[in-house]
């Protein structure tokens, strides 16, 4: 008791400069603490394991890293926010990354290593001696997008200082192997909260991205080297990384090292990466830690009927150990649970494709009015989906994830790249650095656009620096017998089909234009198939291609020919516009992928700058408050309309819907933009 009262003491101490006025928020606050109070064993609910496996075959392989790179608006977007905004920028405007060298030099022995961490304030809560592993996340996770962006838009500059980074983190290795944030006194012995996997998946994952975009054995060698140890020292030999006292979200956010085993078993063949991969979610079930953090753990999920509450983004990326565990076994009780996993997850999915999670789901369905989404919430959720489409060929996923990525998450950046909103509703009427919720409101920081979000956590800044450097990955994907395209987008592919390289230009501004042509170079002409996924919201798809044989199952037009260089492919998508319920009891409009919003002018208040940039923090309040009396009618009849398709830019194209609603009681034309150029707005309108 005397031990744990001193380090509580140098813990305040340490912080004490900070502790005016907590930034965490209530909402934050009265769900993160969900220990229990007696944690028990529950092996014998997993005896299942033990059972012999029968391994499921993927429908498709991911392609490696880098494979796709972005063209068109995508291209744009990545230079701007490289070149001019965050995600070049995070580095200098967040101090932990920095000036906290905690791979390296600034490693954790206990909480009196933890530096100052920017606007945090912190009030001596148990749960924040998680704060030792909360810069490994911001900076793994930073590091990842960045390297991605620097690659993906060939920025030289950028390309230099992710070798720096990349070499840092090698010259850390311990001759054992280790690569982490711990010190000898701690690692890989932990009785509570940690951050030991989590540290080590964030840092794997941007080590094995520079890998595979220049192919440096040594990182490869390095990565292995330490997973070597973590899978000794927390293996089914070693000690269970789930067997606790306690956790506050980093080591459940350690379960995600899986996401490392899938990349290493695709790049080297090794299936003892993926038996450790089933092996970490076994481990992750055996234990109730914190019903904050671990909504997918096997028994809970076995309450088919039960809402989820714990922490959004651990929820949706758990998805990903989940299914992977079970097409790695084959068990039909992980297929169960699975299944029982998307019931829960439809509960949850608002209009603009995202599913709700501001930090707590909290046993809430979603509402466009009551139940926002973060980033890092959103970020996860797409990659969960990829991850599911991959496994099973199923189209949905892909639909999901292109309607997510193409209204929720962009429609949380500014125009100009320089911040993100670290929560938002479907439905925002105002982002004033408070949660709005049926009359209530509460401070809340996470409210409001900013480059950093340091109050609550530099998470989700992060986190948006692998928006698209992780999606264009996710585009293509090989088949058994050639290429498909899951995903749509401006983008060039390079891939290796019977031997023979071939790259795939997408020249289109998709999702706002319908037409996608697609060009080919080819090596040495070859004889494959190309298949192109039907979207739902498209009652067919279009096809112009010489001397091929196309075949439809229903979900994919498949497109066989022998292919020589400069052939031509084009898609053509036929869209209606949907007018769709949300779970509000109002109606929503879609066209396509897109989702359409009215768009509220917005006056920004600053209220934090950075010394000598652009930089800034601010909220945004309504100029008018027409959004509060529209409402749809028989005769809103709204129209599709297209004056600038072709722009390179996302927010310079001009496509819109255009018809009326009812206003002051009387027809008012009202004009219906993409939500992901939003800001301020309204998604969903009552009838009348």
């Amino acid at each position: 008791m005397k031990k744990a009262c001193y380090v509580l003491t140098v813990y305040c101490v340490l912080f004490s400069c900070k502790k005016e006025k907590d930034s965490q928020g209530e909402n934050f606050n009265k769900n993160i603490n969900k220990v229990a109070e007696t944690i028990e064993d529950e092996s014998d609910k997993l005896t299942f394991f033990n059972n012999p496996t029968h391994p499921i075959t993927p429908k498709f392989q991911m392609l490696p890293t880098g494979s796709n790179k972005p063209k068109g608006w995508i291209l744009q977007m990545m230079k701007t926010d490289l070149e001019t905004g965050i995600v070049g920028a995070l580095d200098e405007l967040y101090p932990g990354i920095q000036k906290d060298n905690l791979y390296n030099t600034q490693r954790r022995g206990g909480v009196m290593d933890v530096p100052e961490m920017g606007d945090l304030v912190l009030k001596g809560e148990e749960w924040e001696q998680s704060i030792m592993w909360w810069n490994a996340e911001t900076t793994g996770n930073w590091w990842d997008g960045f390297i991605r962006h620097a690659f993906l838009t060939e920025n030289e500059g950028a390309i230099k200082q992710s070798k720096a980074i990349v070499d840092n983190l090698l010259a850390s290795q311990d001759d054992d192997g280790y690569i982490g944030i711990y010190k000898p006194n701690l690692r890989y012995q932990h009785q509570g909260s940690n951050g030991e996997l989590w540290s080590q998946t964030t840092a794997f994952r941007a080590l094995l991205a520079y890998y595979e975009f220049t192919g440096d054995p040594k990182v490869l060698q390095a990565v292995e080297k330490a997973m070597g140890i973590t899978m000794k020292m927390y293996g089914p030999l070693g000690k269970n990384p789930f067997d606790l006292k306690n956790e506050f979200g980093g080591v459940t956010h350690g379960l995600m090292l899986t996401d490392v085993c899938e990349t290493l078993y695709r790049i080297t063949g090794t299936k003892n990466y993926q038996e450790y991969a089933t092996y970490l979610y076994q481990s992750f079930s055996t234990y109730p830690l914190n019903r904050a953090f671990n909504d997918m753990r096997y028994s809970f999920l076995m309450e088919k009927d039960s809402l989820f509450q714990g922490h959004g983004a651990h929820v949706y990326e758990h998805m990903r150990p989940l299914i992977n565990a079970y097409y790695n076994t084959g068990y039909p009780e992980l297929e169960q649970a699975f299944n029982n996993a998307l019931y829960k997850l439809d509960k949850c999915v608002l209009p603009s494709g995202a599913a709700h999670g501001n930090e707590w789901i909290a046993k809430m369905e979603a509402n466009p009015d009551k139940t926002g989404t973060e980033f890092c919430t959103m970020l996860e959720l797409r990659n969960s989906y990829a991850s599911f489409i991959q496994k099973t060929g199923d189209i949905t996923y892909a639909d999901r994830a292109e309607k997510l990525t193409y209204n929720a998450m962009l429609g949380s950046r500014n125009q100009d790249g320089t911040a993100i909103v670290y929560g938002k509703l479907d439905n925002c009427y105002v982002l004033d650095g408070k949660r709005h919720e049926d009359g209530y409101e509460a401070d809340d920081s996470r409210f409001k656009y900013s480059p950093t979000h340091s109050e609550p956590a530099v998470c989700c800044v992060p986190n948006y620096a692998r928006n698209f450097s992780y999606f264009l990955d996710e585009m293509w994907m090989k088949s058994q017998d050639g290429l498909v395209a899951v995903m749509y987008g401006p983008s060039e592919l390079t891939a290796t089909v019977n031997g023979s390289s071939v790259k795939i230009l997408q020249q289109t501004n998709y999702p706002l234009a319908e037409d996608i042509n697609f060009n080919i170079t080819l090596e040495h002409p070859s004889k494959f198939t190309l298949s192109f996924r039907k979207p739902q919201w498209s009652s067919k798809l279009l096809l112009e291609v010489n001397n091929a044989t196309i075949e439809e199952d229903g979900n994919y037009y498949h497109v066989t020919k022998n292919w020589e260089t400069n052939d031509q492919l084009t898609v053509t998508f036929v869209y209606e516009i949907e007018q769709l319920e949300a779970s509000n009891g109002e109606f929503y409009f879609q066209r396509g992928p897109l989702v359409y919003a009215y768009s509220i002018p917005a006056k920004e208040k600053v209220i934090k700058t950075y010394p000598d940039t652009k930089f800034k923090d601010y909220y945004c309040f309504p100029e008018e408050k027409r959004y509060k009396d529209l409402f749809l009618t028989n005769a809103s009849n709204f129209q599709f309309v297209s004056e600038n398709e072709n722009s390179a830019s996302w927010y310079d194209h001009k496509t819109y819907l255009l018809g009326t609603m009812e206003n002051e009681n009387k027809q008012q034309p009202i004009k219906l933009v993409p939500m992901g150029e939003t800001v301020l707005r309204k998604i969903t309108f009552p009838k009348r």
